[in-house]
C-alpha cells in the first residue's frame, strides 16, 4: 500500500468538500459530536498557527482526474472548519467573512447558509486569508483494500483517548453482530441513511446534544432514549445507546437474560474470542433481519403504548422510579423491554389499555434487585420475572398482533420521513387520497400517479429502498388546512406532518379497512410490472403514530427496471417524470445491468 504525506490548504479542501469529495463510511465513523468549545479550541489553534492532528484519508480516483476521499481520521476536525467558514459559530466573538472565499460567497447567495452581514462581527481579512491558507497534514492512500481500510481504523481509533468505551468496540470492527447493533442504534435515534455519506449531510444525521448545534437535526431530548429518561444526553453522546442495545441483543439471542459487566461486553466484540464466536453463530442461527425486526418492533410497542398513555417528557422515569431523580433508568428499562419482548414476540400477544400497561407498572423499581457494577443473569431472570408478572394479565390476543402492524411498525415510519428530507427521490408523501377543497372528492388521477410514483422510486436502482406514505403532510400549509377541514392535531416528525388517514376514511363512511383496501385494488389491478407489484402489495402496512393512522406503501430495491403498462417512470429529486426514447431507457435498464 503507498501511503502519501501532503499538505492541503483549507481553502482547497473546503473546495473539495462542497464539490462533494469528502465522503463518510457509517461502518466506521461515529457520528458528529464535537461542542461548539471543541470547534473553537480549533479555530484558535489554526489561528494561532500551531499543528493540529493529521487527517488520513483514502481516496478513489475518478474519470476527470480528481479525487473522491473517504474520510478515516480527522471528520470532527473538517467539519469543525467547514462549519466556521459557513458561520456555524463564532470564533472570539468573530464570523469568518465568507466575502473572502469566493465559493463559500456564492453558496450564502444561493440560501445553502446563512452569512454574518455585520462588519463588526467578522474576522479580520487577513486572518481570513491565513485560515485559509493553513496547511493541513494530511496522509492518503488509494482505497483498493477494504480489509486494509477497516484495519487501519480499528488501529486508529480502538485506543483512542476521546472515545467511549462503546466506541472503543465498534472500531474497526464489521462483524454481523457489531453491524446490527450499529443499525438498530440508528434506527432507534432517528438517523437511518445510506451506509455512505457526503460530510456535507452529516449535521442531518447527527445529534444535537447540549442544544448548542442547531444545524445537527437529530435532537438528543427528542430521542427515545433521552426522552423517557432511560439515559442521559451526554450517554446518548458516548453511544451508551448501542451498548444497551448490545446487551438486549446478546439476551433475545441466547434466549433468555444473559449477564453484564463491560468486560463481558468487550469479549463479544473480540474476534478471538468465545463469547464472539457464540453470538455469531446465534446470529445467524436467528437470522440479522429478523432481530432487528423483533427488537426495534418490541422497542415501537413499547413507545406507541407509553406515548398513549403519557407523551410528556421522562414519562418512563417517571412511572417506574418516580424517585430517580436525573439519573437513567437503564435496570429498569431492561426488565420492561425483556418482558414486552416475551410477550409481543414470543408469545404473540398484543398491549391493552395503556392505562392498564402502565399503570401495573407504576414504581417497578421498587420490586427489583439492584446492584453496582457486573449484573449477574440470575438477577436478571427475577427481574423480568416480575415484571411480566405485573403487566401479562393486560395484554391480549389479537391479529394481526402488535408487532407486525400499528404501534409495531412506527419507528420504521419516523425514519422513513426523517430521511426523506435528504433522500428526496426515494420517498414521496401525500395527505390522503381527498382533495382539500370544499367537495372532499379523490383526486382526479391520484391514485395512477401513485402507482408511477412507486415505479419511480424502485428504478433509482438496485440498492435503493424507499416508500410513499399517505396520511403524511410535506409543507405546513397543506398541514394547517387538513387540521381546518378535518379538526385533527396533526403529529411534527422533521419536516413532515403526520395528519393520519381515518378522517378521509369517516367521510367516504368506508372504515380504515376499506380505505386500504381501495389503494390495494387499485395497484393490484394497475399496469405496474411484476415483481414490483407484488412486493409492494406484500409489504403494504399501516402504522399508528400519535393515534393517527398511516398507510406505508414500502418499496424493496428491485434487480430489474420497473414499468406501468410497459411506460417507464424516473424520480429527479422529489418529481416523478416519464421517461421518453431509447436513450433514457437504456440508461434506466442501465442501473440494473449489475444487480
Amino acid at each position: 500500500m503507498s501511503v502519501t504525506p501532503r499538505g492541503m490548504s483549507i481553502q482547497e479542501a473546503y473546495r473539495a468538500y462542497r464539490s462533494g469529495n469528502f465522503q463518510v463510511n457509517r461502518r466506521y465513523q461515529r457520528k458528529l459530536v464535537w461542542t461548539v468549545e471543541e470547534k473553537q479550541a480549533l479555530i484558535d489553534s489554526v489561528l494561532s498557527g500551531y499543528p493540529i492532528p493529521l487527517i488520513l484519508l483514502a481516496y478513489e480516483a475518478q474519470p476527470d482526474g480528481s479525487k473522491r476521499f473517504e474520510i478515516l481520521d480527522g471528520m470532527q476536525r473538517l467539519n469543525a472548519l467547514f462549519s466556521y467558514v459557513e458561520n456555524r459559530f463564532s470564533w472570539r466573538g468573530r464570523m469568518f467573512d465568507v466575502n473572502q472565499l469566493s465559493r463559500a460567497k456564492q453558496l450564502a447567495d444561493e440560501g445553502v447558509f446563512e452569512a454574518c452581514t455585520d462588519a463588526e462581527k467578522l474576522l479580520d481579512p487577513s486572518l481570513c486569508a491565513n485560515f485559509l491558507d493553513y496547511t493541513l497534514a494530511v496522509s492518503e492512500f488509494p482505497s483498493v483494500d477494504e480489509a486494509a481500510v477497516n484495519d487501519i481504523f480499528g488501529r486508529i481509533n480502538s485506543s483512542g483517548r476521546q472515545l467511549s468505551s462503546q466506541e472503543k468496540r465498534q472500531a474497526g470492527v464489521v462483524s454481523s453482530f457489531a453491524t446490527v447493533v450499529r443499525e438498530m442504534s440508528a434506527e432507534i435515534r432517528g438517523d437511518v441513511s445510506r451506509e455512505t455519506l457526503d460530510l456535507a449531510v452529516m449535521p442531518a444525521i447527527s445529534i444535537d446534544v447540549a442544544g448548542e448545534s442547531p444545524e445537527n437535526a437529530i435532537k438528543a431530548d427528542e430521542t427515545f432514549w433521552c426522552k423517557q429518561g432511560i439515559l442521559r444526553r451526554g450517554m446518548l453522546r458516548d453511544s451508551e445507546d448501542e451498548q444497551l442495545l448490545a446487551d438486549l441483543s446478546i439476551s433475545v439471542l441466547m434466549g433468555e437474560p444473559q449477564g453484564f459487566s463491560g468486560k463481558l461486553l468487550d469479549q463479544h466484540y473480540d474476534p478471538d474470542s468465545e463469547e464472539s464466536s457464540k453470538v455469531d453463530v446465534a446470529l445467524k442461527a436467528y437470522g440479522a433481519t429478523l432481530l432487528k425486526h423483533h427488537i426495534v418492533g418490541t422497542l415501537s410497542v413499547i413507545k406507541g403504548s407509553l406515548e398513549e398513555f403519557d407523551d410528556s417528557a421522562n414519562a418512563m422515569r417517571r412511572i417506574v422510579h418516580p424517585k430517580a431523580g436525573s439519573n437513567p433508568i437503564k435496570t429498569a428499562f431492561y426488565a420492561v423491554f425483556m418482558a414486552f419482548f416475551d410477550l409481543c414476540v414470543k408469545q404473540r400477544k398484543t398491549p391493552g389499555p395503556p392505562t392498564d400497561v402502565w399503570g401495573a407498572l407504576r414504581n417497578l423499581q421498587a420490586h427489583l434487585e439492584i446492584s453496582a457494577g457486573a449484573i449477574r443473569a440470575e438477577q436478571r431472570r427475577r427481574n423480568v420475572s416480575i415484571t411480566k408478572g405485573l403487566v401479562q394479565d393486560h395484554f391480549v390476543d389479537a391479529e394481526p398482533p402488535a408487532l407486525e402492524h400499528g404501534h409495531g411498525v412506527a419507528i420504521e415510519l419516523e425514519n422513513a420521513l426523517r430521511r426523506s428530507r435528504i433522500e428526496t427521490a426515494a420517498f414521496e408523501c401525500k395527505q390522503g387520497l381527498l382533495s382539500l377543497g370544499p367537495n372532499r372528492d379523490v383526486s382526479d388521477g391520484l391514485l395512477d400517479r401513485i402507482v408511477e410514483t412507486l415505479c419511480g422510486i424502485a428504478n433509482i436502482g438496485p440498492d435503493a429502498d424507499g416508500g410513499l406514505f399517505i396520511g403524511v403532510c410535506d409543507n405546513e400549509a397543506d398541514k394547517r388546512r387538513v387540521e381546518q377541514l378535518d379538526g385533527i392535531q396533526a403529529a411534527q416528525i422533521a419536516s413532515r406532518f403526520v395528519v393520519g388517514v381515518d378522517r378521509e376514511a369517516a367521510i367516504q363512511g368506508i372504515g380504515l379497512e376499506g380505505y386500504i383496501q381501495q389503494i390495494a385494488t387499485h395497484i393490484k389491478n394497475s399496469g405496474l410490472s411484476e415483481p414490483l407489484k407484488s412486493d409492494v402489495l406484500s409489504k403494504l402496512d399501516c402504522a399508528t403514530y400519535r393515534g393517527l393512522s398511516v398507510v406505508c406503501l414500502w418499496v424493496p430495491g428491485q434487480t430489474q427496471a420497473s414499468s406501468v403498462n410497459d411506460a417507464v417512470f424516473v424520480r429527479e429529486g422529489p418529481s416523478t417524470l416519464k421517461v421518453n426514447g431509447l436513450a433514457q431507457t437504456r440508461a434506466v435498464l442501465g442501473r440494473f445491468d449489475e444487480s
